[in-house]
């Protein structure tokens, strides 16, 4: 069976997968954090014994791959939200470590089976990142963490293509009434730096790229499906993804060269990770730079624009795990007709 741990709600890397499954009848389900926690679906974890129940059927037995898609993201109490009580926050702030350690459960529960991502790939951050690629000769820009404006000053004036700035690991969206805002990658420019406090929290910075262009690849086991954004004056924005709904962004298939898909495959199992999602500066140099990876990073617009049906790539690699698993087990699957057991 395949386990997929992912959001309550619509989640776009996961839905479509979702419909190949369904299609080819495969054996899986689905659970989400609310459901092992608010019950909104009839599921039951009983730690003694490891077994999770779903609709009065225990499914742990016949657990075989482990889709984990997100699974995080899902935990929202918000008991404080409407207050500023300091014990109400406390309990919120609370009852999130509370889920992260069911979180840590799951995983010791079902280390043993086939992950995608494995979960100690997706523990890892942009600082481990930085620092693992380093050590195997990966080209990654030049990076600092940094609390004070000495150093940063310091930092830029080594940089003569300039320095942008960025969350360690990752942001969320901030939400106040009827307005969304996100963070996004942003270029630091000096009369910025002279206007912050001697000492702030510490924040990563990196020297800006000079790029030819951005090719962002979604990696499966050792496949890589890349796409290559083209960068004009009218699209070179510090984050790309701000260019995203313009008519002025191109989108094109791409080869990565056969030794660095062999490079970056060696690093990605050092990370134990058998997917994500990557992005690659081609500089002018033509010489390949990594910016960032995200074990479950997005891959929906350069399956779209390239037509490369990732979703449906994801979805053959679940089907076929789980088939070598059981054959390797010697179960016998059960009528495919009726097997899934869809939250």
């Amino acid at each position: 069976m395949i386990l997929i741990l992912s959001y309550d709600w619509y989640e776009q890397g996961t839905d479509p997968v979702i419909d190949w499954l369904i299609y080819q009848k495969a054996d899986f389900a689905k659970i989400t954090i609310n459901d092992l926690v608010n019950r909104t679906n009839d599921t039951r974890l009983n730690i003694n014994t490891g077994e999770i129940w779903i609709n009065g059927v225990e499914i742990s037995h016949k657990v075989n791959v482990i889709w984990f898609r997100r699974f995080e993201h899902d935990i929202s109490f918000n008991f404080s939200k409407e207050t500023d009580d300091p014990l109400l926050k406390q309990a919120d702030s609370e009852l999130q470590l509370e889920i992260r350690e069911l979180m840590q459960f799951l995983f010791q529960r079902f280390k043993k089976e086939i992950w995608m991502p494995h979960y100690m790939g997706i523990s890892a951050n942009k600082l481990d990142h930085i620092f693992l690629a380093k050590k195997r000769g990966i080209k990654m820009p030049e990076t600092i963490l940094c609390n004070n404006r000495a150093d940063l000053l310091s930092f830029y004036e080594q940089h003569q293509n300039g320095v942008i700035m960025k969350p360690i690991r990752h942001s969320g969206y901030f939400i106040k009434g009827e307005k969304t805002f996100s963070i996004y990658t942003n270029s630091v420019k000096k009369n910025f730096i002279e206007t912050l406090p001697e000492y702030f929290t510490a924040t990563l910075f990196q020297q800006k790229v000079d790029s030819k262009m951005e090719i962002r690849v979604f990696y499966i086991d050792g496949s890589f499906y890349a796409t290559a954004i083209i960068i004009t004056k009218e699209n070179k924005e510090t984050d790309v993804k701000l260019s995203f709904e313009t008519d002025n962004i191109n989108w094109i298939p791409y080869e990565l060269p056969k030794d660095y898909k062999l490079q970056l495959s060696d690093f990605f199992q050092s990370l134990q990770l058998n997917t994500c999602s990557f992005d690659v500066i081609l500089t002018h140099n033509n010489e390949y730079v990594l910016l960032d990876i995200n074990p479950v990073g997005q891959y929906n617009a350069p399956s779209n624009k390239c037509n490369y049906k990732i979703e449906q790539k994801i979805a053959n690699w679940l089907v076929e795990n789980d088939k070598k698993e059981r054959k390797s087990h010697n179960i016998q699957p059960k009528n495919a007709a009726g097997a899934s057991v869809n939250l």
